[in-house]
């Protein structure tokens, strides 16, 4: 009878040893008084695979517990070296809400999920092209160097399907198919020239900007469906007698506005210190705002140059323990930080068009860019649990 006794017990303990096996359970909170709709919620993977080792991210899922909604999930290897990085995965919270969310095994493979983003290296152009179901942008790579700069480009979209690549083929048709047209989709009204478009930076010393020409090598790192990750590095520009070198890793995540910049200046001649600009080019007739205190700046004016066209955003945020002056010349509404030479720095810039239906006017675009600051600040506070 003991031994019966001792055997269900030992039968117990491996079960439930194998259902926290089986099973993780991620607890997130919301700490501002602010609504959070379509939040991308971020989870080192390491800390995933400590509840469950034997997790496999081709064949796992991730719920809502409250609702038992299965959610689509991304697993991000950001050093492309075989091993997942990053669990991210995306809901909507209220003001001061906690939810938690189980992950576990699946018994077979994760069906694939509807991209909400894209990015892409398209040739001949050698454009560096990316979006998400909001909008869409690009950079100008090696083909253009005569012509352009480092600026950032933007597509305005007014449809939730990605569209890039339709575009792009679009003007290698006969009879061509122009993306400068809106067709229904949206079209490319902005004009980048050798400014810094929508949100790009370079190197700032006595007003003058040291802009590194266009990206000389490129990485992408994901594609979706949650967020499109890819690096640029360009040549090295002459600084203060210093060669220095940026490397710029650009994020979208699905259901955003703005692109999580991270940017490194680096040199080979040691450490230091050095002034950097985040701008977006002014357009004729556009009204600059900004808020030093929370973070951002923003221009808004005519997409183009019919009424009939609606308005544009451009907007940056920049984190405070970055931020040192917000300021305008004339050709850009500028952020100006500081950076220490080898570290990297993040801030976000992006736009936002009335035709998309997302804003109605500049006071929604502020209003955007005032809440994306405090979200910035503050957080989701994430922790993995053991049931």
């Amino acid at each position: 009878m003991r031994k019966t006794i001792l055997l269900a017990f030992a039968l117990l303990l491996a079960a439930n040893a194998l259902s926290q096996e089986k099973q993780a359970i991620i607890r997130v909170k919301n700490p501002l008084w602010l609504d959070r709709p379509g939040e991308i919620v971020s989870v080192p993977w390491k800390h995933i695979k400590t509840k469950l080792p034997s997790l496999d991210p081709a064949a796992m899922s991730i719920r809502e517990a409250q609702s038992n909604v299965d959610l689509v999930y991304q697993v991000v290897d950001y050093n492309e070296d075989g091993n997942p990085d990053e669990l991210v995965f995306q809901s909507s919270f209220k003001a001061a809400e906690t939810k938690e969310f189980v992950v576990e095994q699946a018994t077979e493979k994760a069906s694939t999920f509807q991209p909400l983003t894209d990015a892409r290296f398209v040739t001949p152009r050698e454009d560096l092209a990316w979006e998400n179901d909001r909008i869409a942008f690009r950079m100008y790579g090696p083909a253009l160097a005569k012509e352009v700069n480092n600026g950032i480009d933007i597509w305005t979209k007014r449809v939730r399907y990605l569209i890039v690549d339709k575009w792009y083929k679009g003007e290698e048709q006969d009879p061509k198919i122009s993306y400068h047209e809106d067709h229904g989709e949206g079209a490319d009204y902005f004009s980048v020239g050798r400014l810094l478009g929508a949100g790009a930076c370079a190197l700032l010393k006595d007003d003058s900007l040291y802009q590194p020409g266009v990206f000389a090598k490129h990485r992408i790192i994901a594609t979706g469906p949650l967020q499109a990750i890819f690096e640029l590095t360009y040549n090295p520009v002459v600084y203060e007698g210093k060669r220095i070198t940026e490397v710029m890793r650009i994020t979208l995540n699905a259901g955003v506005n703005l692109n999580r910049i991270d940017v490194t200046f680096s040199s080979e001649s040691g450490k230091g210190k050095v002034a950097f600009a985040s701008g977006i080019v002014k357009r004729k007739g556009t009204t600059t705002s900004s808020d030093k205190k929370a973070g951002w700046t923003s221009l808004w004016g005519l997409t183009a140059d019919r009424e009939e066209i609606g308005y544009l955003g451009t907007g940056i945020v920049m984190p405070r323990a970055t931020l040192k002056e917000v300021k305008e010349d004339s050709v850009h509404a500028l952020i100006i930080g500081k950076a220490e030479l080898g570290k990297s720095f993040t801030y976000y810039a992006g736009a936002g068009w009335t035709r998309s239906g997302d804003f109605a006017s500049a006071e929604d675009w502020t209003k955007y860019l005032t809440e994306f600051a405090q979200r910035v600040q503050t957080p989701l506070v994430v922790r993995i649990l053991t049931r």
